[in-house]
């Protein structure tokens, strides 16, 4: 392998880690902040949906996102779609989507701090050289970058290929990484199906 595509791999293998990362942060939120929303399609008729199954592949699959985020995700929705009455069909009601988005926020805080002023410190605004030290308060901002980070599970009518309902889980990532991966996404599913008020037939 050439320095070319060795360089290629390590940035192909740094991506998919970071995609790691970004996800097991988001789930670790559970505990710590998790938001979660819902919508759905006003003239959808969801006493006729009553079997579901997932697209091949679901956006969260695509891409360098490691494909046990997937599989987790299926056996997650799969276990809360199973508990309301729906079952898996080949040719099904509606079909699941999970796909995962990550915007850049800068916020601005507002900090104080005190000081002491004199030549020493070298203070603009404090006690001249040879005359008595200062003290007083300072006050300014610091900016702070974070990343939000979104999962959005749609439920899509496949009749009519529109999503008929949308869950979103939102946290900034500044948590540690998940230890428990399974037990993460479960739980963020769960969160976010909380939200989901129908069951199948009704």
């Amino acid at each position: 392998m050439n320095s070319t595509d060795q360089g290629r791999a390590r940035r192909l293998k740094s991506l998919a880690g970071w995609s790691f990362a970004l996800l097991a942060l988001l789930l670790t939120g559970c505990a710590t902040g998790l938001e979660v929303r819902s919508d759905e399609d006003p003239s959808a008729n969801f006493a006729r949906y009553r079997t579901f199954n997932f697209f091949d592949p679901m956006g969260i699959e695509g891409g360098y996102n490691s494909p046990i985020f997937g599989e987790l995700f299926r056996e997650a929705i799969t276990r809360e779609l199973t508990q309301r009455g729906y079952r898996q069909s080949d040719n099904p009601d509606l079909i699941v989507n999970v796909t995962s988005r990550t915007d850049d926020k800068v916020s601005m805080r507002t900090y104080s701090a005190p000081y002491m002023s004199g030549a020493y410190y070298n203070r603009p605004g404090g006690a001249h050289y040879g005359s008595a030290v200062g003290v007083g308060v300072g006050v300014g901002t610091r900016a702070t970058k974070t990343t939000e980070a979104s999962i959005f599970i749609d439920l899509v009518d496949n009749q009519k290929q529109k999503v008929s309902w949308q869950g979103v889980a939102v946290v900034d990532v500044t948590d540690k990484v998940a230890q428990n991966l399974r037990d993460a996404v479960y739980t963020s599913v769960n969160k976010v199906f909380e939200q989901y008020p129908h069951t199948a037939g009704r």
